[in-house]
């Protein structure tokens, strides 16, 4: 999981909803309903559920009524009726009309609240209950079975001993993810505090990690130049999310076949995308992190070749000229991983 973790899954239940319509027609407010199709609901909170990079405002609205919910100084019905009559009063009559859904979750923790929020498709919803007359929630049921991309908008917060944590899990079908839209950021009152910057950063670090963890398995144990390839495969995605960066370190360890080492290498990249915190996260590849640097080349008269990555040149390697023309080469490494003598010089040396 992202934002719900691993230990609040098991015990994650509705314990209230409520569903109001949104849209052109003046707000009327809707009691809490019975709690319905629990396990449906559940699996649906659960692919709304994606890593942070948004944060409330301290003074959110939205996060204050939320508290007094999970505090009980509001009611379930009476705070979800206030929430959904914000959201409709920021729903612009641009955007298609929806069905709002607030759910609160329990865990096996009883300090800890969830509250999910999402805004669902309903028009051809709507269409059919006046055809045939059935009920609203059973229809919606029926249009997300028939179609994966019915949630518009959705976001996850966790109230802790009744304070909402900062950090709040947003995404919205109608901006390229991990943005959201102005009147859902507005309504909710969070401002993004990860850039994508930040996001591929934390993704080659991801990478790093996980070839040096696998560093058996690939070709000849040479972990910078499977780097380096991961990252050149990254470059060259359109989107960065969990998939593509599995896809990029299989890749780099050279396509391997064998299906207990390619489960090896995923559950070591899953396991880094988790401790950076990108799950579920999809963005754009920035090209001052992903930008291969090219490979420098210096052979002395003295018979010495150096190569190295031209980008280190300020930090790790330092060339100061000397008066006769010659230069100092120092290059300062915090290990040394390979330290033998070779009876002729590289492949391509010359």
């Amino acid at each position: 999981m992202a934002f719900i973790d691993e230990d609040e899954v098991a015990g994650l239940r509705i314990e209230n909803m409520i569903l109001h319509v949104v849209g052109d027609d003046e707000f009327r407010p809707e009691p809490a309903r019975v709690v319905e199709h629990a396990e449906f609901f559940i699996d649906r909170i659960r692919d709304t559920d994606v890593a942070s990079v948004f944060q409330f405002r301290p003074e959110s609205p939205t996060k204050a009524q939320l508290e007094r919910m999970a505090r009980d100084d509001d009611p379930f019905e009476a705070g979800g009726q206030e929430l959904s009559r914000a959201f409709a009063r920021f729903h612009p009559g641009s955007s298609r009309d929806g069905a709002f859904f607030i759910f609160d979750l329990r865990t096996d923790d009883p300090d800890v609240r969830i509250y999910s929020l999402i805004k669902y498709d309903y028009q051809e919803v709507i269409e059919q209950q006046e055809v045939e007359g059935a009920n609203l929630l059973r229809l919606i049921v029926q249009a997300f079975v028939a179609d994966k991309r019915a949630i518009q908008k959705a976001a996850l917060v966790r109230v802790v001993g009744g304070t909402a944590e900062a950090a709040v899990s947003a995404r919205d079908r109608m901006k390229p993810a991990p943005e959201i839209g102005d009147y859902f950021a507005k309504y909710l009152d969070v401002v993004r505090v990860r850039d994508n910057r930040q996001l591929n950063q934390k993704t080659v670090e991801a990478v790093s990690y996980a070839l040096k963890e696998i560093k058996d398995l690939l070709p000849n144990r040479d972990v910078p130049a499977a780097y380096r390839a991961a990252k050149e495969a990254l470059g060259m995605r359109q989107r960065i999310n969990e998939e593509a960066v599995q896809e990029a370190v299989l890749a780099a360890a050279g396509h391997p076949e064998d299906e207990r080492t390619r489960a090896r290498i995923q559950s070591s990249v899953r396991r880094k995308i988790r401790s950076a915190k990108l799950d579920g996260l999809e963005f754009p590849p920035d090209p001052q992190q992903l930008r291969v640097p090219g490979i420098r080349r210096v052979r002395t008269t003295e018979g010495v070749l150096i190569f190295y990555p031209d980008r280190v040149g300020g930090a790790n390697v330092e060339r100061e000229r000397t008066a006769n023309g010659g230069e100092v080469i120092t290059i300062r490494t915090r290990h040394i991983e390979e330290d033998g003598i070779v009876h002729r010089e590289p492949r391509g040396a010359t």
